[in-house]
């Protein structure tokens, strides 16, 4: 894929458009995400006793940065790097950058739960949100935490600074 990738000639008019398209959309996401919160937290003594906004709002947080990361687009590439247009950053903030793109797969792993939460409330033999609560939530949130070890475990193996930011 990677050698594909790289014989792909984009022009200088698609290269500024593959880099501004993402401020505009991850601005978008990154609006979207935080209206999540807010409507969570502003009623939090009533919703946050619900396990079903308890993963939402784990979602909806991890979505804000990932979703503020990829707004970034080309900005965090070290300035100078031939064929990127708007690179401005340095080998750290690529490698923050990536740091965070990474994170973004925490949002799907929630999205795993709480698919997983509508199963238990109403499949066969349907559970009641306390026990699900009690029983499930601490390992469907647990679960939703794995992206987060692997984004740690890249940052000391310099995984998120290979391509365009060396």
């Amino acid at each position: 894929f990677s050698q594909v990738f790289s014989t792909m000639v984009f022009s200088f008019s698609q290269r500024k458009a593959l880099s501004i398209i993402p401020h505009i959309t991850g601005a978008l996401s990154v609006i979207g995400s935080l209206s999540i919160l807010y409507d969570i937290l502003k009623d939090r003594s009533r919703k946050l006793h619900r396990p079903y906004y308890r993963i939402l709002l784990g979602m909806s947080f991890f979505d804000v940065f990932a979703s503020a990361s990829l707004g970034m687009s080309t900005l965090p590439i070290p300035k100078g790097t031939e064929g990127v247009y708007g690179a401005m950053g340095t080998t750290q903030t690529c490698t923050a950058q990536g740091f965070f793109i990474q994170l973004m797969l925490v949002s799907p792993f929630y999205n795993l739960m709480l698919a997983w939460y509508y199963l238990l409330l109403g499949k066969n033999k349907p559970l009641s949100e306390e026990a699900i609560a009690s029983k499930y939530e601490k390992y469907m949130h647990a679960f939703a935490m794995i992206p987060v070890l692997f984004a740690v475990m890249g940052l000391p193996l310099t995984l998120y600074n290979s391509a365009d930011c060396e």
